[in-house]
């Protein structure tokens, strides 16, 4: 392949030659270890899609960090006086690709393991397809990448030869004059960059919209049970702008024999807020409003408040909600406040400070209410978050917080499946007074602990006191994947590993990031593996509620009845 180049001559323009463009020795030597790496276990085994695509994704990211290195080190004369031949740079290229190609049917066999391993049955591809799918498709992206290369340099040739710029370059020194054509490259690489996030953003903001579309569209939903809640004719937040997620949380409250069934106790009927984020313009609005609806159903003469922290949709893990209700024998109002419409994964990696300022808002506008009423009246509160939620409510607490400062008004805070960026989970990971990153013991282990299984949370010792109960799985992308994998290993690849935790698993710069990141999208995990916390939600809010009376049969009890009562969302 030729591309067209210009170099500096005594002419006042740059004179044009054609060089032959070759693929950098040093950049396929480190794709053979960039394709290795990425065949390497992650948290979590990759379908044949995403396995095939981190391959691919392995082997671009080698060869740009190969070829990188050639070109730095070529600066130096030294190096290059001292070149192989082109003979030698194949042998050793051919030498260091063997073991790789080699590697290749292994690495599949340790995906199916782990897929055995951790009961996630996936087709997964043989060796010829991974080598050929990864080579056609790494080449068609290098090719790709140096026509965009190739039509900047085009292009600036065009403007300095022919177009308005030709005479501002032609004034200039021979070695001016190459500085200038290679600003203008610059510059043309630049606006096609600028081009190509603007299109992104585009396309980001069509899908925006559509979720949005989804979040209004009252299809199949009926106000026929919603009782007192919000979305009531007397509610405050109207049915029809409550969002889709909202309409199914305040239609499906628990009935009393159902958690009678469980308590074997007479029960109340519990109450549901729920604000849209169509309801109001602003957090604060939002949060006011919430405050609203809880003064029209009453919610201070409770014996609890609930404060459920929504994931991106705005949803609520229904196991999470039918257990608080059972729990507390009705005797609850549980509140939400919506803030989004696009799912978790989008509206973290595009806007997380959207859910901090909500989350924040809401805990500390229920907080400066529930302090207006008497001490000996008021209703316990107790705060919920899952994946995103977590994320979100431990913003309202500032860095530098201790489990202390935490509790010290919410006496039973549930984080279920935390991001890795969460800001108390993050902080006390790093301050752990002992234990592993994935089961740190946080200060004196008295206020906040870690559970990594269903069965732990079952078999836990109830606290009498504030109680913050972590539940995060070992082997969960959510909560372990983070910028820092990019550059540093992780605390959490360190001996012992976390149960779940493949023992064949390497850290590599950059490409465990990538694996991790994908194996956020993998999906398909079954209860207690990765981002799968419907066995985990019931133990959680049982254990950390515990009110008089509770026992671990009744526990059991509630285990077995979650299924029957999880009702369909969005």
């Amino acid at each position: 392949m030729c591309v067209v180049t210009e170099s500096a001559s005594t002419t006042d323009i740059p004179e044009r030659r054609i060089v032959r463009a070759r693929l950098s020795a040093v950049g396929l030597v480190g794709a053979a270890g960039g394709y290795a790496a990425a065949l390497t276990p992650s948290l979590l085994p990759h379908a044949l899609t995403f396995l095939l695509l981190l391959t691919t994704l392995g082997t671009l990211t080698g060869y740009a960090a190969g070829a990188t290195l050639s070109w730095a080190v070529n600066k130096i004369s030294w190096v290059r006086r001292h070149h192989p031949s082109n003979w030698i740079q194949v042998m050793i290229v051919a030498v260091i690709w063997l073991p790789a190609l080699i590697f290749t049917p292994v690495s599949v066999a340790w995906q199916a393991e782990q897929q055995s391993a951790l009961d996630m049955p996936s087709a997964l591809p043989g060796t010829v397809t991974v080598v050929a799918v990864t080579a056609v498709v790494a080449t068609l992206l290098v090719i790709a990448g140096r026509a965009v290369r190739l039509a900047t340099r085009l292009v600036a040739a065009l403007l300095t030869r022919r177009g308005p710029l030709h005479r501002w370059v032609s004034r200039r020194q021979p070695d001016h004059a190459y500085r200038s054509v290679l600003t203008v490259r610059v510059a043309v690489a630049g606006i096609l960059i600028v081009a190509g996030f603007a299109t992104i953003q585009v396309s980001l903001g069509l899908l925006i919209s559509s979720y949005n579309a989804q979040n209004a569209d009252a299809a199949g939903q009926s106000p026929a049970n919603v009782g007192a809640n919000s979305g009531s004719p007397d509610s405050l937040t109207p049915w029809a702008t409550l969002g889709r997620e909202g309409r199914f949380f305040v239609s499906n409250t628990v009935t009393t024999a159902a958690i009678e069934a469980v308590t074997g106790e007479p029960a109340e009927v519990p109450v549901r807020v729920y604000v849209g984020m169509d309801q109001a313009q602003t957090p604060a609005q939002r949060s006011a409003l919430a405050v609203e609806e809880l003064d029209r159903v009453g919610a201070w003469d409770r014996e609890y408040l609930a404060i459920m922290a929504a994931t991106g949709t705005g949803w609520i893990d229904p196991d999470a909600i039918n257990s608080t209700e059972i729990v507390t024998g009705g005797n609850v109002t549980s509140v939400v406040v919506q803030y989004s419409g696009v799912p978790s994964w989008i509206g973290f990696v595009i806007d997380p400070e959207t859910t901090q300022l909500q989350n924040d808002s809401t805990v500390n506008a229920i907080l400066a209410a529930w302090r207006t009423k008497p001490e000996n009246q008021r209703p316990e509160l107790m705060l919920f978050g899952e994946s995103l939620g977590a994320f979100g409510s431990q913003a309202a607490w500032p860095q530098g917080s201790t489990p202390q400062d935490v509790t010290a008004e919410i006496k039973r805070i549930i984080w279920i499946g935390p991001p890795s960026q969460s800001r108390l989970w993050k902080q006390w990971q790093v301050d752990r007074s002992a234990g592993p990153m994935w089961q740190p013991v946080i200060g004196d282990g008295l206020i906040a602990r870690t559970y990594i299984s269903a069965g732990e949370l079952e078999r836990a010792v109830p606290s009498d006191g504030p109680v913050i109960t972590f539940s995060a799985h070992p082997n969960d992308p959510v909560v372990y994947w983070s910028p820092d994998l990019l550059l540093k290993k992780p605390d959490w690849l360190n001996q012992p590993l976390g149960p779940g935790v493949d023992p064949r698993m390497k850290w590599f710069p950059i490409i465990t990031y990538l694996q991790v990141g994908m194996d956020l999208i993998s999906g398909g995990a079954p209860p207690e593996v990765g981002h799968n916390y419907s066995a985990d939600a019931g133990p959680a809010i049982a254990l950390t509620i515990n009110p008089p009376g509770w026992t671990p049969a009744k526990t059991q009890s509630l285990t077995r009845a979650l299924p029957s009562l999880h009702y369909v969302t969005g």
